[in-house]
């Protein structure tokens, strides 16, 4: 029998889940909005991330390892991705946007298999950690407190960085670079670096957020960056593309939503996604904070 006693658990889990997909989103519109990069090998951050944090906690054998992991994996990834720009991406800049997607496809398929080689094919489990084992009561129901907080963790993450973005004075330096880059670079703002930041911390994020939802999935596979990578366009393309705020919305509205379906007909909860996309892009091609080109 559905009740509110049923219900209320399905909204918190999709306002969960949402939240992942909108820190992974964050991401990827923040390197679209900054550089333009339509990035296919954002969900490979996602799974480097989420194998950093695995790795860092056998390498660690203290209690609070997670944590230790998850911020070295976030510096690693951000690392990575300025690597990565300056590398390679670099050089598709101001080229059709079809060799960014092959770039950046045949990048995902890459590590994707590079990871499979190093770590393996089977599944690597990595538990949650001890002290977050249990459950907590919200009044009508109990709820897991690992999920509890990563949710408000993943908030308190995109608040900074939106924050950071639109309030600080670095921010505003990216997005004169994202509106203008040519006129910021007469201005005297070295617009690479800035580009190199931005993909850095968008692909930090990315891997921040494999560290966080892995503990969830019963474990690690190489492939699970790909499967995350569409979602994250979904979330994008709803939001607005290269708007970040947008991106935050349409990853909790969407979490929402499929966390409701899946109490009424869970086989429909990953394909009311794509009708929400469907509609969005039928009735605001923009998204829902896009802007009109």
């Amino acid at each position: 029998m559905i009740n509110v006693s049923t219900i209320l658990p399905q909204i918190f889990n999709g306002i969960q889940l949402g939240v992942l997909m909108a820190l992974l989103a964050t991401g990827l519109s923040l390197i679209f909005g900054m550089i333009g990069i339509v990035n296919f090998a954002h969900g490979a951050f996602y799974m480097l991330g989420a194998y950093a944090v695995w790795s860092l906690m056998q390498l660690f054998s203290f209690s609070g390892n997670f944590w230790v992991g998850l911020i070295i994996a976030f510096l690693i990834m951000a690392l990575l991705g300025v690597i990565m720009e300056r590398g390679l991406l670099h050089r598709m800049y101001g080229r059709p946007v079809v060799y960014q997607i092959l770039i950046t496809m045949g990048l995902l398929l890459v590590i994707e298999q590079g990871v499979g080689m190093v770590y393996g094919t089977q599944i690597n489990p990595l538990p949650v950690p001890p002290a977050l084992r249990k459950e907590v009561s919200l009044g009508l129901f109990n709820y897991p407190l690992y999920y509890l907080v990563t949710m408000i963790l993943g908030l308190i993450v995109m608040f900074a960085v939106w924050f950071f973005i639109e309030r600080s004075s670095l921010g505003a330096i990216i997005r004169a670079c994202a509106e203008d880059s040519e006129t910021a670079g007469t201005l005297g703002v070295n617009t690479d670096r800035i580009f190199t930041f931005s993909f850095g911390l968008g692909t930090a994020l990315a891997g921040l957020g494999g560290g966080l939802h892995a503990p969830m999935l019963g474990g690690l596979q190489h492939t699970m960056g790909g499967q995350i990578t569409l979602a994250c366009f979904i979330v994008v393309i709803v939001g607005g593309m290269g708007n970040i705020r947008g991106a935050m919305i349409a990853g909790i509205l969407l979490g929402v939503v499929r966390g409701l379906v899946s109490l009424f007909w869970a086989p429909a909860s990953d394909f009311v996604m794509y009708v929400v996309m469907g509609l969005i892009l039928i009735f605001r091609p923009q998204g829902l904070l896009g802007k009109k080109v």
